[in-house]
């Protein structure tokens, strides 16, 4: 029988010190990994140290659960001795993301499109809306699209949101303008696995057509921001943001356009970071690796 061949993502973050990366990498030399990637940073403001490895392993007679165990206790003597905080993750499962939507939908397609090309390494199970309009774009991809309108109360219809995501064993969650805002309650439920995109870098022009209002002040940049849902509205720590230089003759609907273009692209950014297991939260602040 030909060994299983395995990879892994070992994502580590614990208090800066000496011999860190020797330690890591050498205790997964130690059990006949190989490291096919590693990215790594010091942030000597707070004193903490952030690492993430890709690497393969020739399992052999063992099964993958069994690897993991055995890695997982001789691993965590060395995240005792260095106060690490790890995590041991296979690159073969797939996180099951779903994505929320409401009548707007280039982020719905970009995502789609992005994922069936190969660049997300995730499974879109369900897409869910509180208007019909995008249930033809989800078709379109074989996705199944549950309705949940919002008429019947934030309440209500989150408790069917909760259900849907319990039933379609959902990890993550993307808001792909989805024009609705979490409760908190909600929002706390899911820390740290809600991913939004804000039209960012214009931080003034909250509410509606925050483009029209963009243009009617005659700004330079604009910019879209991914970041994490919190009980705050839009405050959630960052993961990935571009900005875009517009000139004064540009119209309002030139403006919604190129909007929209970098929207696509730092949704699509966030969401990979996110799945490649680049982005560390530590105190309310994210650290992105790559």
């Amino acid at each position: 029988m030909r060994p299983m061949n395995a990879e892994y993502y070992l994502q580590v973050s614990c208090p800066d010190r000496a011999g860190l990366i020797a330690a890591i990498t050498g205790a997964v030399a130690s059990e006949g990994g190989n490291i096919l990637d590693l990215r790594q940073h010091t942030a000597a403001d707070i004193d903490s140290f952030f690492l993430v490895a890709l690497f393969a392993i020739d399992l052999g007679s063992r099964s993958p659960q069994g690897f993991e165990s055995g890695f997982g206790s001789r691993f965590s003597e060395l995240a005792r001795e260095r106060s690490l905080q790890w995590e041991l993750c296979p690159k073969a499962r797939r996180r099951r993301v779903a994505i929320l939507v409401s009548k707007t939908s280039h982020c719905l397609y970009e995502l789609l499109l992005k994922r069936d090309e190969g660049e997300l390494d995730c499974d879109f199970p369900l897409v869910i809306g509180n208007h019909p309009d995008l249930e033809p774009a989800a078709a379109r991809f074989g996705i199944p699209f549950r309705l949940v309108e919002s008429g019947s109360g934030k309440a209500a219809s989150e408790a069917r949101i909760q259900a849907l995501l319990e039933e379609y064993r959902v990890d993550l969650l993307v808001l792909a303008r989805y024009m609705q805002i979490l409760s908190p309650e909600f929002s706390a439920l899911w820390r740290e696995r809600i991913i939004n995109i804000h039209h960012g870098f214009l931080p003034a022009f909250k509410g509606a057509k925050p483009y029209h209002q963009a243009w009617q002040k005659g700004v330079k940049l604009i910019g879209a921001t991914a970041h994490f849902v919190t009980e705050d509205l839009d405050q959630g720590p960052i993961i990935a943001q571009d900005v875009l230089r517009v000139p004064d003759s540009a119209s309002v609907a030139q403006f919604i356009r190129m909007g929209k273009d970098i929207e696509r692209k730092v949704l699509v950014e966030a969401l990979s970071r996110y799945l490649s297991h680049a982005v560390f939260i530590k105190n309310g602040r994210t650290f992105t690796l790559g």
